[in-house]
């Protein structure tokens, strides 16, 4: 359960900019914006656990949350997908909103406490248990995009055949860095 907060998530189909871009640039941004996120999700839990817990230190910490959940959910909403990933690319956006819910639903009741008086005393509570479920979505959702860019692995032989057209052959690397089943 503890890996609700000391363990993000998260994977995203995400990238920048205005042009079309090619499945691989896209992962690629997607990857660079997950890295991102997991850093800034370890430094929080860092902090978080290297204080007394306390009402202030965990407002802190959910501030804290909150924003790296809502700026990773912004980029990938304002994102307009190549085509051969729109569906992938709306499943992450529903996934991403959903556990960014759940997250701020979490910080609403750790809100309402008297005392803290653990770490993650939130981590058990009806909120929490949501959260963790999502949460299991979400990595269910890593999971199921790192396998498929991994299959494109297998298009490498066609890479170079000019009569395969290219979104046909291109292979796309990335290590989103999915927790294992």
């Amino acid at each position: 359960m503890r890996h609700l907060l000391s363990v993000s998530v998260a994977v995203a189909l995400v990238a920048c900019g205005g042009g079309t871009l090619t499945v691989s640039e896209y992962a690629a941004e997607a990857e660079s914006l997950v890295a991102t996120m997991r850093q800034d999700f370890a430094s929080l839990d860092r902090q978080w656990e290297s204080e007394e817990p306390s009402l202030e230190g965990a407002q802190r910490y959910w501030q804290g949350r909150l924003t790296v959940r809502r700026d990773f959910l912004g980029g990938v909403e304002a994102l307009n997908p190549p085509e051969a990933i729109e569906a992938q690319h709306a499943a992450a956006v529903d996934v991403f909103n959903r556990i960014t819910a759940a997250d701020e639903a979490l910080a609403v009741a750790v809100q309402g406490y008297d005392t803290i008086s653990s770490h993650w005393q939130w981590v058990e509570t009806p909120e929490g248990r949501a959260a963790d479920a999502l949460l299991e979505e979400v990595y269910a959702f890593c999971r199921a995009s790192q396998a498929e860019y991994d299959a494109t692995q297998d298009r490498s032989a066609f890479k170079d055949m000019p009569w395969i057209p290219s979104e046909m052959s291109e292979v796309v690397s990335v290590a989103f860095g999915c927790p294992p089943p």
